[in-house]
């Protein structure tokens, strides 16, 4: 008896074929209408996602220039009025940050400093609406673009008040200029017709793909501005500030007030018609006088299409990152997209794993993994390497008045500090409740002793959490490799004990490990 054969795609394929040719090539019309309006949507909702990912990196930049100066702000400096040791504490913030410069400004509207000056220069005074809304309302404005008085040049930034017993003493401002939004809008790799800007709140443009030089300052066209004023995104048909009719799709930010906008040439989705038009004249041709051979070939593409997601399956199935690419089928495609968003996930849950959940730093987990491999560089290497070890004076304090919401603002606050104090080779990690270690690659029991030696002075700072202003200090242990110990585990229990050391000699001070 012989075993029955399993069909192919193509088999069925061919089937199909020889009873719908004549339908198919009445279809042939309505495919290029469908064809056209999917991708004309498609587009739109990739060019939409792409004008969110744009302006959340805009936003990024921005919260982090804003944390940057909300903890400028609360520097004991200005409490004492020492403007002096003020600056050089703005400039080494301003070295952390992507800002062009950071000035302060009293009540009197009057520069005080400002970074792209030595200090004591004498300085311009202007009342810019931003400016006076900051001391009337005391809360922090992302401000519109303006030429600043003592660049000379278009810039944009965020200004912080500096609150002492509830009133507005002075602004804290940290500006950038339109080149760096400039970079973020080219980073998108955009099609060479299309054009990417950025708007203010006021629909005047602060950066832009092409000429950017010629059109930053001024206005948008008034029919995208009025458009822009109705709804937070879409899309609409109208003309560019070149003259060039384009399809405009927009999404403005809820943080900053700013849009970012594609403009695609119509003349570039009518191209994309034609060539489709051409494909699908060519395909009815083909169809209709060798209907077999092109049953034959599509099998074969689907076919394709569905062995080429087997690797990338295998690949999640590895733990490995996939990202799989169009297949040109639709349920393939869905396919290999659930297969992306399940390695996003697997991701996602992998770094949840290493990081603490509280503060995004490193966990005891990801830390000891990588310190194993640190010391076992440094062993090949033969480099040095330290632990700073650090537990919080005061904070259960914090937890038992104020409560444990509060407590982890001010954990937030410690690791965000932590994070600014160190270089990109170094790592800090959350070991458990208000104990971090920092890893300091390339560093000696020196290097590490200065280090600390700054880092209490950062962590002792006053924390402000919403209307509160707390104080609490740090104790650190340091263990050097080798010095102190070649393992992990005894680096660890070294710089642990060097801290308790610290902690029993008064707090706020650090020990070296013997």
């Amino acid at each position: 008896m012989t075993a029955r054969r399993i069909p192919t795609i193509r088999s069925r394929l061919i089937l199909l074929v020889v009873a719908c040719i004549i339908p198919a090539s009445l279809m042939v019309v309505a495919l290029i209408s469908y064809n056209y309006h999917q991708d004309r949507a498609r587009l739109v909702q990739e060019s939409m996602a792409t004008t969110r990912a744009v302006m959340s990196a805009i936003d990024r930049d921005l919260a982090g220039m804003q944390a940057a100066m909300f903890s400028l702000a609360t520097s004991p400096h200005l409490d004492s009025h020492d403007l002096g040791a003020f600056y050089e504490q703005a400039v080494d913030v301003l070295k952390t940050q992507k800002a062009y410069n950071v000035l302060l400004i009293d009540r009197n509207y009057r520069q005080r400093l400002n970074t792209l000056r030595p200090f004591g220069t004498r300085l311009p005074s202007g009342a810019a609406p931003w400016l006076q809304q900051v001391f009337s309302t005391g809360r922090p404005v992302i401000t519109d673009i303006f030429v600043g008085p003592v660049a000379g040049k278009p810039l944009l930034g965020v200004a912080t008040p500096v609150q002492r017993d509830g009133t507005v003493m002075y602004v804290l401002g940290a500006s950038v200029v339109p080149a760096r939004l400039s970079e973020l809008l080219n980073e998108q790799r955009l099609p060479e017709h299309w054009i990417g800007a950025v708007f203010d709140g006021t629909g005047t443009i602060v950066a832009r793909t092409h000429h950017m030089e010629r059109y930053v300052g001024t206005k948008g066209t008034p029919e995208v501005i009025a458009r822009m004023a109705q709804a937070p995104e879409g899309s609409l048909e109208s003309t560019t500030v070149d003259g060039i009719p384009a399809l405009v799709v927009f999404s403005r930010s809820a943080v900053s007030n700013w849009t970012m906008a594609i403009e695609i040439p119509l003349k570039n989705l009518t191209d994309r018609l034609a060539q489709t038009l051409a494909w699908l004249v060519a395909g009815t041709a083909l169809l209709l006088s060798s209907s077999l051979a092109l049953a034959w070939a599509i099998g074969s593409r689907i076919a394709r299409s569905i062995h080429q997601l087997a690797g990338p399956a295998l690949a999640l199935g590895s733990g490995e990152a996939v990202t799989v690419p169009a297949l040109h089928l639709k349920e393939a495609d869905e396919v290999g997209q659930a297969l992306t968003r399940a390695s996003g996930m697997l991701m996602s849950a992998q770094y949840r794993a290493n990081h603490d959940g509280l503060t995004g730093l490193a966990n005891r987990a990801m830390f000891e993994e990588i310190f194993m491999q640190q010391l076992a560089v440094c062993h090949r290497t033969k480099t040095s390497l330290a632990l700073v070890y650090i537990d919080l004076d005061g904070f259960k304090s914090v937890n038992d008045v104020h409560g444990h919401a509060v407590g982890d603002q001010v954990l937030r606050i410690v690791a965000t500090r932590l994070t600014q104090s160190i270089r990109k080779s170094d790592l800090a990690v959350r070991l458990g409740g208000d104990e971090f270690a920092v890893m300091l690659s390339h560093a000696g029991s020196d290097a590490a002793a200065a280090f600390a030696g700054k880092l209490i002075d950062i962590l002792s700072a006053p924390y402000p959490v919403g209307a509160l202003t707390l104080e609490i200090s740090a104790s650190i242990g340091i263990a050097a490799y080798p010095e102190s110990g070649t393992a992990s585990e005894a680096l660890l229990q070294q710089a642990d004990k060097a801290m308790y050391k610290a902690k029993a000699a008064g707090k706020q001070r650090y020990v070296l490990a013997g």
